[in-house]
């Protein structure tokens, strides 16, 4: 036709606008006229399938008469549903050459009646092989047929709709799911907020609980400076170094929750002032850890809050705290003619064999209150309900310059639920029966805390309570009931045989 865009010059600014964004009914519409100015007559219409596939839109015909692309705006695809309606309903070129004649035109035959179109063939727009997305179709006025010129241009036209279609829905899924996704952050954000809002409260609890580490630090150091001084605790100054040392890991371990959930909750906060957002495994992540370190600042600072508590009661007499040279044989001897005159009028005897020549550089006042604590816990604990029994104390030299410390009796035993217990301060089996519950923990505080040696578990396979403590002259002792070994250093300047 005269005046007509080329086919291929149209198809090449076509698909410029449609990768350029033009609107979809701007771009059909210039589709349609394309098509029209290349046949005489020729009049193009374009409808679309909504995604419910089944209701139909007209969306351009430029060219064609008022009122009539109305006809057909959200009717219904069906077997019988004009040459459109049709086309998409059986996904196949519907050619009606004459639309009085035709079958599927009955319902709308008296409707287009006005308008003077005769012939119409239509060809559905596909997104793929299963997917319609709508129809193009071609309209004359007089009674024909589609020549192979115009099946070459329905080809293109749908060819080219369907470009411009499929890019339309894809932007409308697009913006669809950025329309989530922000109605997504927006609520997340909501949600984080109110979670840091949370994280800063327990913050703010934190500090307190700090000001609180404090102070118990503060009323320790405090009950130290009254337990140096109390005459009637002389000696004790290693006893509340031992404790101290119990207190410390309970206290520590506080102190190191606080502030890693401190550390954490302002590189949360930083990260959200930065992003705006957070992912929800890191504010999972941030809520599992604030969890813990509150659960280990709560327990450390109930146990510290106990052992302070129960500090000033501890009072355990201590012998002479000097460090000079002795002889094992002959201080285990003296110690436990001491113990023996307890034991008199008694079913219940000591034992002990101690080799001799073996010299210690060390404390022997230490050494007679460990054992003296172990006598009396076999008498009060192990010999309970029984009428005699034995005390067996035996040393011997397990490798150079260490010597095994054995105490051990053949009375009731300890229950295995308490052997992992029985160090522990304030743990007794008679609570309120006048038991303290500190002199096995004393026995632990000397032998590490002043005897300088260390312990490892034992348990006897048969009933009696043993106490083991292994000693090395140069500083002494650790002791060990029944469960550890307590090894004592021989001084360097000590014979050893």
């Amino acid at each position: 036709m005269a005046g007509a865009v080329p086919l291929p010059v149209g198809q090449a600014e076509l698909l410029e606008m449609i990768a350029l964004g033009a609107p979809l009914i701007e771009t059909l519409d210039r589709l349609t006229r394309l098509i029209e100015g290349q046949s005489e007559g020729l009049f193009c219409t374009v409808m679309l399938l909504d995604e419910d596939g089944i209701q139909v839109r007209a969306v351009s015909g430029p060219s064609m008469p008022p009122g009539y692309l109305n006809l057909f705006d959200n009717m219904k695809i069906g077997p019988h549903a004009g040459s459109c309606g049709t086309a998409m309903y059986s996904k196949r070129t519907v050619i009606a050459t004459d639309i009085n004649a035709d079958p599927n035109w009955d319902a709308y035959r008296d409707l287009v009646a006005g308008y003077g179109f005769r012939a119409c063939w239509s060809t559905p727009i596909y997104l793929d092989r299963d997917t319609v997305l709508g129809s193009f179709a071609m309209y004359y006025r007089e009674v024909r047929s589609p020549g192979a010129h115009e099946l070459e241009l329905i080809n293109v036209a749908t060819h080219i709709a369907g470009i411009a279609i499929e890019r339309k829905r894809n932007e409308n899924t697009l913006r669809r799911y950025r329309e989530e996704l922000e109605e997504l952050v927006r609520r997340r954000t909501e949600e984080l907020q109110a979670e840091k809002e949370k994280a800063e409260a327990a913050v703010v609890a934190l500090s307190k609980s700090n000001a609180e580490l404090a102070g118990v630090l503060n009323a320790l150091n405090v009950a130290q400076e009254e337990l140096v001084q109390n005459k009637k605790l002389a000696g004790l100054g290693s006893l509340v170094s031992g404790i101290a040392h119990e207190l410390n890991t309970p206290i520590g371990n506080g102190l190191m929750a606080a502030s890693t959930l401190a550390d954490q909750t302002k590189a949360f906060s930083g990260q959200f002032a930065e992003r705006g957002s957070m992912k929800r495994s890191e504010l999972a992540a941030f809520f599992e850890e604030a969890q813990k370190a509150s659960d280990m600042l709560a327990r450390n600072l109930h146990r510290a809050a106990e052992l302070i508590a129960s500090f000033k009661q501890v009072a355990v007499d201590q012998t002479s705290a000097n460090r000079r040279h002795f002889m094992l044989d002959t201080t285990v001897d003296n110690i436990c003619l001491t113990l023996g005159t307890r034991l008199r009028k008694t079913g219940f005897a000591i034992e002990y064999e101690i080799p001799g020549r073996l010299e210690f550089d060390s404390y022997p006042g230490q050494l007679g209150q460990v054992l003296s604590i172990l006598v009396d816990n076999a008498l009060v604990h192990g010999f309970e309900g029984r009428e005699a029994g034995k005390i067996r104390i035996v040393a011997q030299v397990v490798r150079e310059g260490w010597v095994q410390l054995t105490v051990s009796d053949d009375g009731n035993g300890i229950a295995p639920e308490n052997l992992g217990r029985v160090f522990d301060p304030f743990f007794t089996t008679k609570l309120g029966k006048g038991g303290s519950g500190l002199g096995l923990n004393v026995v632990y505080n000397i032998v590490s805390g002043v005897l300088g040696g260390h312990r490892q578990g034992r348990q006897r396979s048969r009933q009696g309570d043993k106490h083991t403590d292994d000693a090395t002259a140069g500083r002494a002792a650790i002791l060990v009931c029944r469960f550890s070994l307590l090894i004592f250093r021989l001084s360097s300047r000590a014979a050893f045989q």
